[in-house]
This record gives structure tokens, C-alpha cells and sequence, in this order.
């Protein structure tokens, strides 16, 4: 199987590159700007052909990708991230996670390139939408769902929870990693609503869930969520973490009118019946292993 895959250095990229590469009979493709940076051991396996530099807003980048690649499957994984807390830059939300959609499909559109099948890592927050992320990944949903079905292209839309673990390319992008790492390096942590509920994916079930979406035999378009449907109060995750880091900074909880957290759990029913995928890691022994693996790094 050729893949193609878009953020494959990123922080779910580079995980899922390394673990699709382990099968002599796969060939990947990686698609990235390596904005965060060059994934530790990411191209040394044989079976990952070629490391692409590129950025999904350059039309004429992703052409000369799909072009050269003529990939089976294309998991498209770069996104414009942007905390719920912040006002992020809107228009760089828009122009990676709407418009870069809309450049790879078109280029997934013509007969020498189309892929059999889009796997797109949308996101939990796109059920109600509020931050600029959420709001400009259920575009790119609804552009992909009117698109593929048309073009004869399977498309699996799998919306994660929020994604917590140790990567190659590691960014504390998640709720978990950016506390952790902030504990572990003595810093005061704010954290808005912390009476909010979340759902929290350890990062070798997302990369699991990935594999499913690209191989299970489905109908024209799949659209799951991709969690444990096990709510956490955030309040709750902060204070298992600070025993865990054994942390006495301070922590200032934080609400205002402008900030819009939302509560999000996962239903899994639908992607245990279409995928065949159910979670599988335990929250306290991973958040224990990424204490471990960060307090290594960063002290």
C-alpha cells in the first residue's frame, strides 16, 4: 500500500509514519513543513521513500507531492492547531485547515493521482464549535463530504479527542502534555473551566485508529469519533497530575466570557461497529509513563 501522509512529522504524524513503516509492504510518503521541527529517527526505516518539505497552503507544493507520490491512501494530518484558551490567528487556521483541504482535493480529483481512499484527522471540537479550530476543520469536513462521495473516493473522518502522549515530535499541543510539561519545569500554569468535562486519547490508540481507517472495508464515507467516551473533569486531571509531578507551583483557574470551553466526550459505539476500534491504553499508567518520559527531558 502507497501512503500518503499530510503532518506526517507532526506529533500524531511522525507516530503513525514509524508504526506503517514497519510493513515491508507498505511505501510512505511524508508531507510536512516541519514547522516544530525534524522528528528524531523519523526516515530510517526503508520502507519511508521520501520526506517531502512542503505547505499544504502552496497549491503547487501539494501538485508536485500527489504527482509524484500517486498514493493508494492519503491520511491527512497537518493542521493549524490553536489552544481553546487563545485567540489564535484565525485567518492561519482558515488558510491551512480549510483551504489546504480544498488544495488536496483538487489535486486528489485527476485520474493519474486519485487516491482510493481520504482517512482526515478532524477534530471532537468541531461538534460544537467555537475556537477557530474547530470551526475551520468542520469546513474542511463539509467540503471533503461533498467531494469524495462524487469523485468515487472513500473518505473516513475520524474526530479525536484530545490526543496526550510521547511522540518523536513532541509539542505539548494537548491539555495533558502542556500541564506535565509545565509542572515538570516549575512554571505557574493558568487553565480556563477547569469544571469542563474531556475526553483524553492515549496517542498509540490514535495511531491504531488511523491504521483501521485506512484499511477497514467501509461504505463511501465514514465519519467517527475516536475516543474513550470516558469523561475527565479537568479540575480532576490537574490534580492527578500534580501528585504525579509532585508539583507545588501555582495554579491559577481562570473563566471569562470570551473564552469558550466547551465540555466533549467521545462516543465510541460508531467506530467500534464501522472500524472495529475501541481504546485500549489506561490513562493513569500513560500519564505516569509521559511524567516520566518529560521529567528525563526537560530537567
Amino acid at each position: 500500500m502507497r501512503y500518503l501522509v499530510t503532518g506526517g512529522g507532526g506529533f500524531l504524524g511522525s507516530e503513525l509514519v514509524t508504526e506503517l513503516a514497519k510493513s515491508s509492504k507498505n511505501e510512505v510518503y511524508v508531507f510536512d513543513n516541519y514547522l516544530y521541527g525534524y522528528p528524531e529517527k523519523l526516515s530510517q526505516r526503508q520502507t519511508i521513500k521520501d520526506i517531502i518539505v512542503g505547505n499544504l497552503k502552496d497549491y503547487h507544493a501539494v501538485s508536485a507531492a500527489m504527482e509524484k507520490v500517486k498514493p493508494d491512501v492519503v491520511i491527512h494530518l497537518a493542521t493549524h492547531m490553536t489552544r481553546p484558551e487563545s485567540v489564535g490567528d484565525f485567518r492561519a487556521c482558515a488558510t491551512v485547515n480549510y483551504l489546504g483541504t480544498a488544495n488536496l482535493i483538487d489535486c486528489c480529483l485527476r485520474d493519474a493521482t486519485k487516491p482510493k481512499r481520504i482517512v482526515f484527522g478532524s477534530t471532537e471540537s468541531v461538534k460544537n464549535p467555537h475556537s477557530h479550530h474547530g470551526i475551520s476543520k468542520l469546513a474542511a469536513e463539509g467540503l471533503l463530504e461533498s467531494i469524495c462521495p462524487l469523485a468515487g473516493i472513500e473518505l473516513v473522518i475520524l474526530r479525536f479527542s484530545e490526543i496526550y502522549g510521547v511522540s518523536k515530535a513532541q509539542h505539548p499541543h494537548s491539555l495533558p502534555n502542556f500541564l506535565i510539561d509545565n509542572m515538570v519545569s516549575g512554571q505557574s500554569v493558568a487553565v480556563f473551566d477547569v469544571d469542563k468535562q474531556k475526553d483524553y486519547i492515549h496517542i498509540s490508540d490514535a495511531v491504531r485508529a488511523c491504521k483501521l481507517a485506512a484499511s477497514k472495508r467501509i461504505d463511501s464515507v465514514v465519519k467517527v469519533d475516536i475516543g474513550t467516551g470516558e469523561p475527565v473533569v479537568t479540575k480532576d486531571l490537574i490534580e492527578k497530575l500534580r501528585g504525579l509531578v509532585d508539583f507545588g507551583g501555582e495554579f491559577k483557574y481562570l473563566s471569562h466570557a470570551s473564552v469558550r470551553v466547551e465540555s466533549s466526550v467521545a462516543d465510541p459505539a460508531p467506530a467500534k461497529q464501522l472500524l472495529g476500534f475501541e481504546c485500549k491504553a489506561d490513562l493513569d499508567k500513560e500519564l505516569l509513563k509521559l511524567v516520566t518520559k518529560r521529567r528525563k527531558d526537560l530537567v
